[in-house]
């Protein structure tokens, strides 16, 4: 008995001794997974996208490649932009029934991606990606919200895009407790002034839909602090002034909106829809002065912060052009339309308003208008027939250019003119008779003027005009045409008079006629009296010179002279 006690009392730990629990390995291997998967979320939230596939690759290693730790390596995977081959995977763990809420997280997550993918090359599918997208996240954020941080800016963004703006109002609040960087406070102010803008529509709603833009306006301001001068931003920096700029129209702070503006199109001027910022920059007096000040300021800004030899700006400088050209400024809209076709020959009718810009200006810069009506036929000759043809208006301004030119004396531009309106419209015997009187004139001043180096011979102008009213004559045949085209022949290239006779003939025949019948088109009556008289005296003329030269030829050949 007393041995058994000493051998008891031996194997008896003395009361002073600590207490030693061993710890089991496989407790240890989870927190060591825990804690690495914590620290790939933390990086994966910086932006550290290598670092955090490693840290979770090493997470899933330690854990035996359980699908709890897989996902978060898809996730990476996803970040890094392995988005298709990484959406491969995640679809077999759903189709095999594993990995529950964390797939479906990665799903949405993944539908997101897909989404902002669509959408950046103008897909209309994006919508059914962004509406996935949110009914995964959705589901998923309302019982696992703080498992998985980066999917609230998701959320908010995919229900945005929806029209769902209570989802995305109450995500958004959420993703700004995860991370206030430039993107998410962007997004909230997308989210903010969208809300507070629909708040606005009724009375009640009111104050709340303002207090809302105005926070809006803060997010925007934030954001484009927080993003700082770095020009590989530049996309985003135009995105959010160009919210700060909606936020504070709405607040009615048209002055400070303008601004914001102008910085977004320092930036970036591509993502500007200068066309509805035309109608919302204007003044009391409803002129676009502010528009125009507002991209002065902003072309200001980009050609110091990109340099002159960058095109991005084009469409910027084409717009500054047609508001400087609307405001009657009309030097300098030309040198902004030129700078605009210049870095993008695709904005071809800059140069028509150019031709206009140079019309207004005045008689002495007509030939400088025609030269640029020229060069949009020939930059893009099916645009500058619809420019044309819009309008009676439009229509109306090279034929107005043309006889001003005319009156001035300036035949060869006139000329040239004339067969520049052809490429509108080659159907009208109208277009064809100016073609054929432009190219007399122009033929009949260059035998006058007797330059050195003429661009065409009197011949050539003169068969022009008659290429051109036989032309005329085949669309319409009208009196007017007959003679004059009988006229080139008689007078410039002074050949086939029996057919010039014949052609005064039927002029006279066909004046007649329509003399009897009194149908005339307006303003014709006039022009078929003249041509009816010119017809009878040219024939008179022509037979008379015709009978001078067979009695010369008779005379010689009495004579024995060679006839």
């Amino acid at each position: 008995m007393l041995l058994q006690l000493t051998l008891l009392a031996t194997c008896t730990p003395l009361a002073t001794a600590p207490l030693s629990v061993p710890v089991l390995a496989s407790e240890s291997v989870h927190d060591d997974v825990a804690d690495l998967v914590r620290r790939g979320k933390a990086e994966l939230l910086a932006g550290k996208f290598d670092a955090a596939l490693a840290t979770f690759r090493e997470a899933n290693d330690k854990n035996g490649g359980e699908v709890d730790t897989e996902i978060w390596v898809l996730r990476a995977r996803m970040a890094k932009g392995e988005l298709d081959a990484a959406f491969e995977r995640v679809i077999e763990l759903e189709s095999e029934g594993r990995g529950g809420v964390g797939v479906q997280y990665l799903i949405g997550v993944a539908r997101y991606e897909f989404g902002r993918r669509l959408e950046l090359q103008g897909s209309p599918q994006a919508g059914g990606a962004y509406q996935e997208a949110a009914a995964y996240l959705k589901d998923v954020m309302a019982s696992e919200g703080e498992q998985f941080p980066d999917g609230w800016f998701r959320l908010a963004a995919s229900a945005r895009w929806m029209g769902d703006m209570e989802t995305a109002s109450s995500s958004i609040d959420r993703a700004l407790e995860v991370s206030r960087d430039g993107e998410t406070l962007g997004l909230a102010a997308k989210i903010r002034i969208a809300r507070g803008a629909g708040l606005m529509g009724a009375e009640e709603t009111r104050p709340a839909g303002v207090r809302a833009i105005e926070q809006g306006v803060r997010d925007a301001r934030e954001a484009a602090k927080a993003m700082g001068s770095k020009k590989e931003l530049a996309r985003q920096q135009a995105d959010v002034h160009l919210q700060l700029g909606v936020g504070l129209l709405f607040l009615e702070k048209k002055d400070e909106a303008a601004a914001a503006y102008s910085t977004a199109m320092g930036w970036d001027p591509t993502q500007v829809d200068f066309g509805q910022l035309l109608g919302s920059l204007a003044d009391s007096e409803g002129t676009v002065a502010p528009f125009v000040d507002a991209l002065e300021d902003g072309a200001a800004q980009f050609e110091k912060r990109w340099g002159k030899n960058i095109s991005s700006d084009a469409g910027l400088l084409w717009w500054l052009g047609y508001g400087q050209y609307s405001l009657g400024r009309y030097e300098p809209a030309i040198a902004s339309f030129e700078r605009a076709v210049s870095k993008f020959p695709a904005y071809s009718n800059a140069h028509w308003y150019i031709a206009l810009s140079q019309y207004f200006r005045g008689k002495e810069h007509d030939e400088e208008a025609g030269r640029a009506f020229r060069r949009y036929a020939e930059a893009d000759a099916g645009s500058f027939a619809q420019m044309v043809n819009s309008s009676p208006q439009n229509k109306a301004y090279p034929g107005r250019l043309l006889f001003r030119l005319w009156d001035s004396q300036k035949f060869v531009a006139a000329a040239d003119l004339a067969e520049v309106r052809l490429i509108a419209d080659r159907t009208d015997p109208l277009l064809w008779n100016d073609v054929g009187l432009m190219s007399r004139d122009a033929g009949d001043f260059v035998r006058r003027s007797k330059a050195e180096d003429p661009e065409k011979s009197p011949a050539e102008y003169y068969e022009r005009a008659w290429e051109a009213y036989q032309k005329a004559l085949e669309l319409d045949r009208k009196p007017q045409y007959l003679n004059d085209g009988a006229v080139i022949l008689h007078y410039g290239l002074q050949r086939s008079p029996e057919l010039a006779i014949a052609m005064y003939d039927e002029a006279e025949k066909l004046a007649l006629e329509m003399q009897a019948k009194g149908e005339f088109a307006e303003g014709e009556e006039e022009i078929v009296k003249i041509a009816l008289r010119d017809a009878r005296n040219n024939r008179k003329l022509l037979k008379a010179a015709l009978e001078r030269q067979k009695k010369k030829d008779a005379k010689k050949g009495e004579d024995g002279s060679r006839p």
